[in-house]
């Protein structure tokens, strides 16, 4: 009997407990340990910070779907790692410590924003790494709404996350006009030359475009020096007032993270794992997902990408399983289903797969599309992680209650 403990209940963390219930042997335990109640894809926590996410139908309770499932949710933190001893240590709930031991160990906590010690941006930003900051952040957005005065957004970063949240909130300004909402004004800004600056060029046209036709004031090649209470000092002299603000540049794994176990880790806190994905230090241990720095054969490295960590989640369930029955680990090769993003609620840009008639400077051998059918590919993702967590009968209901619900329920936005 060998007890399986995934710390870290996101997207990967969460797929890798479900598919690894159902492929361990009858008497190996797979236990998640997680904080939180209930699982929100992160993804889509900028629909959260919008008002327009449906919690009741698109969250995951993580109490009765390891129940329903076959492991074991622990609500708890993980604090530190006794290697010698194959403990977890943890802080409970209730703010009491306890130990779990494990025969093997996944680590799979996620990331988070990287502020670059930007002065000021702790305490004056508010940040989208969980979903209890994105409910912050709608009560926060929802209060100058109902407010009725006109207000200025600041977000920093024109990756997915910041593009993703400028273009809901710009939507929701509009649609709450109606009810005589205030009317937010939406600074996206950008250090690099152009949004989406790891995406195809032809991409970043597209969605800037769209940005700027949904009356989102785009700013490139502007750094911030400093945060205030009241704005956004650039370096080069020019003062961006707000009343909310928000930091959605840059990627790393938490600090507290670095160091713990004696592991190794890059200067980004990942813990450096080796292509079979698990740690260089302690076969026993492994990492997946944007905590972890995986090696590919080229010698890149793989993504913080949503697609990446479910990747990696359902080729270590099978490689980890096949593992206990004494067969060597497997390793792990990324392929690169394109990127989708969505600007506003209907409409998305992605870029799929190799297209040898668009080889160009501006597509990247990319094939770049747009509109409300490219929205429903953005869903259908959701979807999938969905169905490989729920299953594919589940989700299917979930889909048509959904239906129904905005016939009877709409939501005016």
């Amino acid at each position: 009997m060998s007890r399986i403990v995934v710390v870290g209940g996101g997207a990967a963390g969460l797929e890798l407990s479900t598919l690894l219930a159902k492929s361990v042997r009858k008497n190996d335990e797979v236990l998640l340990i997680e904080p939180e109640i209930d699982h929100y894809w992160k993804p889509r926590l900028h629909e959260i910070a919008a008002g327009t996410f449906d919690s009741d139908l698109d969250s995951v309770c993580y109490f009765t779907h390891g129940a329903t499932h076959g492991y074991q949710h622990y609500q708890a933190a993980m604090t530190n790692i006794d290697r010698q001893q194959k403990v977890v240590n943890v802080r409970k709930a209730d703010g009491t410590e306890d130990t779990v031991s494990y025969d093997y160990l996944v680590i799979a906590i996620g990331a988070v924003s990287n502020d670059f010690n930007t002065h000021g941006a702790q305490a004056h930003c508010m940040f989208l790494d969980s979903a209890s900051q994105a409910r912050e952040a709608w009560n926060q957005i929802s209060h100058v709404l109902r407010a009725g005065n006109d207000s200025t957004i600041n977000i920093v970063g024109a990756g997915a996350t910041g593009v993703e949240l400028a273009a809901e909130l710009a939507r929701v300004s509009k649609k709450l006009k109606r009810y005589n909402a205030a009317c937010l004004h939406i600074n996206l800004i950008e250090a690099a030359d152009r949004v989406l600056p790891n995406s195809p060029q032809k991409m970043s046209e597209k969605v800037q475009e769209k940005l700027t036709r949904s009356d989102v004031n785009v700013l490139l090649n502007t750094r911030i020096k400093e945060v205030t209470h009241d704005g956004m000092q650039t370096s080069d002299g020019q003062f961006l007032a707000a009343n909310t603000q928000f930091w959605a540049a840059g990627v790393k794994a938490p600090d507290w993270l670095n160091g713990i176990g004696g592991l190794a880790y890059n200067r980004m806190n990942q813990i450096i794992v080796n292509q079979d994905l698990s740690s260089t230090i302690d076969p026993a241990i492994f990492a997946i997902g944007d905590c972890a720095s995986i090696p590919q054969a080229d010698g890149s490295t793989v993504p913080p990408r949503a697609q990446a960590a479910n990747q990696a989640a359902i080729h270590l369930a099978k490689s980890l399983s096949r593992h206990l029955d004494e067969q060597a680990l497997t390793p792990f090769t990324f392929k690169d289903g394109g990127m989708v993003v969505a600007v506003g609620h209907h409409f998305a840009v992605g870029s799929f797969g190799i297209a040898p008639f668009a080889q160009n400077e501006r597509c990247e051998g990319k094939l770049v599309l747009q509109g409300r059918m490219i929205r429903r590919i953005y869903d259908t993702i959701f979807r999938l992680h969905q169905s490989t967590v729920s299953g594919v009968f589940t989700v299917s209901r979930l889909m048509i209650a959904k239906r129904l619900k905005a016939v009877f329920k709409p939501t005016g936005i």
